[in-house]
């Protein structure tokens, strides 16, 4: 039992949880996701180590407001989803990347569940796995490690990414431009919100 907690709690130090709540990491994660933890162990640890690494990156693009800094469903956000799995998926493969960027996706649906205006919403969800898939495409192609965040970076200016669609001034607006209410979309998981792409 002991490992299997040591191992949990490994998992889930690293990049966008490191300060989140164990207890809810773990409560929100399926059996079959805890039992394909414990048998990925090796494939688990090598995560914790790229991702710190990739959270360190991320800490120094926000500093200087790298595409204009760490905003929820902007261009930042899409870059940390499509670096993180680049990055993975460059060390411990397609297989094991993708599904801890699943378990990920499920924690912050356990987080809108169970926490008031949390910020989660399926639009949110849908944005981030399709930028990890970018991510996961990128892994293939040979591009030297310098040059992999300049190269994100036009993937997301050309709008290959996903972004949640937003005004000037930072408020989500629906499919005919009209402002959201923060009230609205953030109490319900299906919401008027919507994805455009990354030039937008």
């Amino acid at each position: 039992m002991k490992k299997v907690l040591f191992v949990f709690l490994l998992i889930f130090s690293f990049t966008f949880l490191h300060s989140q709540d164990f207890e809810k990491i773990y409560r929100s994660m399926s059996f079959k996701d805890k039992m394909w933890c414990i048998q990925n162990y090796d494939c688990v640890l090598s995560a914790v180590e790229i991702s710190d690494e990739v959270m360190q990156v991320m800490d120094s693009l926000n500093k200087i407001k790298f595409l204009g800094g760490n905003t929820e469903g902007g261009k930042f956000d899409a870059l940390r989803h499509i670096f993180w799995m680049y990055s993975l998926s460059s060390e411990i493969g397609e297989e094991c990347s993708r599904r801890i960027g699943q378990i990920y996706e499920n924690y912050g649906y356990y987080i809108y569940l169970t926490t008031e205006n949390s910020g989660y919403d399926s639009v949110g969800m849908q944005m981030d796995l399709f930028n990890n898939e970018l991510g996961i495409l990128l892994s293939r192609k040979e591009i030297e490690k310098p040059l992999i965040i300049k190269t994100i970076e036009e993937i997301i200016n050309s709008g290959q990414a996903k972004v949640i669609k937003k005004s000037q001034s930072g408020e989500s607006l629906d499919v005919k431009g009209e402002v959201i209410p923060e009230s609205e979309w953030k109490k319900q998981w299906n919401n008027r919100r919507v994805l455009v792409d990354s030039d937008f």
